[in-house]
């Protein structure tokens, strides 16, 4: 765990996350060495801290890949992607066609 994103907190972020998961409902991960590098994620990092909490799991920093969202997504994590989406380097999906008015049929 890293305090003001420079120094160590003395935590790990598994450590944190055993320790606070009784008074969190979910967490948001960010692996800050790799956050807006372009250079993907530390996926066993992200891991290592799903294996430690029951509670939901978001993951940020360094997720370039479609193939890293759908590694996340298959282990039950949410994914937050900013400069890949930024920079291009990940499209956006299409959206979904649309599916009515959103009024209820008479």
């Amino acid at each position: 765990m890293v305090e003001g994103w420079r120094e160590s907190a003395g935590l790990s972020a598994v450590e944190a996350a055993r320790a606070l998961e009784p008074f969190c409902g979910e967490f948001l991960y960010t692996h800050v060495d790799n956050e807006g590098l372009m250079q993907g994620t530390d996926l066993d990092a992200i891991m290592a801290v799903r294996r430690a909490t029951a509670r939901r799991l978001t993951a940020a920093g360094g997720i370039t890949t479609q193939a890293e969202i759908d590694t996340l997504d298959a282990a039950g994590i949410d994914a937050v992607v900013g400069m890949a989406i930024y920079t291009g380097r990940l499209p956006l999906p299409d959206p979904a066609p649309e599916r009515g008015s959103g009024r209820s049929p008479e």
